[in-house]
C-alpha cells in the first residue's frame, strides 16, 4: 500500500481502502477502514497522493508527542556496556497530497489498524502523558506487518557504572525519522545516565547508508517516510527526551 499514486486510482489492503476518483472538476479522496469512512473534495490538477507510514501519535487525535515503548522483559545492562537490541512500534498511516516534486506535502488523512492506549510516565502531578505500546525485546531485526508494527533498532549505553535495569523507553516524536520498504524501520539511542535517569534521541544527522532520503541497511533499500510532526515549523522543540523518572 505505500507508495506514490497518481489519480485516478484505488488500492486496498488488510480492510482499508483508498481512492481518488475524478468528480466534475474536481476530485474525490475516500477511505474506508473498519466503521471508519473519509471523504474529502480536492481542487486542482497535477497532484500526486502519497502513503507511507508517520510518526504513531496522529490518533485517535494528537494527544501527545511522546511515545513509552514498555518491554516484555526488563533487560539488564552492565555499566560501562553498549548493547543493540530490536523493539516494535506501532505504525499509523499518513495519507499527503503533493505537487509533483514538491518536497512538503499536506496531510489530508491519518489512519492506525493497532489498538490505542495512553499511559503517564511520572508522578501524578507533574508526569507526562505518553502513546503507550509493549514490545518483545529481539536480539535480530524481526519480521512484521508493516501496516501495523516498526521495527525499532535501539543502542542502549549505559553511561554509568552501575548495573541498569531497563524495562521501558520514551522516545519524542520530534526527532522520529522513519524509512520504509518491505517493512518499516527507524533508529534509536537510550543513554543511561545514572540509576534512575536516561536520555532517548533519535540520528539526525544522515546514518550509515542513508543518500538523499534513502537508506540501505541489510542489503535493503528503504525509502525515507514523510512525517507529520518533521513537516511542521514550531521554532524550538526537544528532540530528546530526558527520562527523569526511572526506566
Amino acid at each position: 500500500m505505500y507508495g506514490y499514486y497518481d489519480p485516478p486510482f484505488s488500492v486496498e489492503q488488510e480492510g482499508v481502502y483508498i481512492s481518488v476518483e475524478r468528480t466534475g472538476d474536481g476530485w474525490t479522496y475516500r477511505r474506508t477502514s473498519g466503521k471508519d469512512e473519509v471523504e474529502k473534495i480536492i481542487l486542482g490538477d497535477r497532484k500526486r497522493i502519497i502513503i507511507n507510514p508517520v510518526e504513531p501519535l496522529n490518533t485517535p487525535k494528537e494527544i501527545t508527542p511522546n511515545l513509552l515503548i514498555e518491554f516484555e522483559k526488563t533487560l539488564i545492562l552492565a555499566g560501562g556496556e553498549k548493547k543493540q537490541v530490536f523493539l516494535t512500534f506501532p505504525i499509523e498511516i499518513g495519507i499527503f497530497i503533493s505537487e509533483a516534486g514538491n518536497k512538503n506535502p499536506q496531510l489530508i488523512d491519518v489512519l492506525t489498524l493497532v489498538r490505542q492506549k495512553f499511559t503517564l510516565y511520572g508522578e501524578v502531578s507533574n508526569g507526562v502523558v505518553c502513546k503507550h505500546w509493549r514490545s518483545k525485546l529481539y536480539p535480530v531485526s524481526p519480521v512484521l506487518d508493516p501496516l501495523q508494527e516498526g521495527v525499532l533498532e535501539l543502542t542502549l549505553r549505559n553511561t554509568s557504572s552501575d548495573w541498569a535495569s531497563i524495562s521501558k523507553a520514551v522516545f519524542s516524536a520530534y526527532g522520529m525519522k522513519l524509512y520504509y520498504d518491505g517493512d518499516v524501520f527507524m533508529k534509536a539511542r537510550m543513554d543511561i545516565l545514572s540509576r534512575n535517569t536516561a536520555e532517548t534521541g533519535f540520528d539526525m544527522q544522515p546514518i550509515n547508508g542513508e543518500v538523499k532520503g534513502y537508506l540501505v541497511k541489510d542489503q535493503k533499500i528503504r525509502k525515507e517516510a514523510f512525517g507529520v510532526y518533521g513537516l511542521r515549523k514550531l521554532g524550538f522543540v526537544p528532540l530528546k527526551f530526558y527520562m527523569g523518572w526511572g526506566f
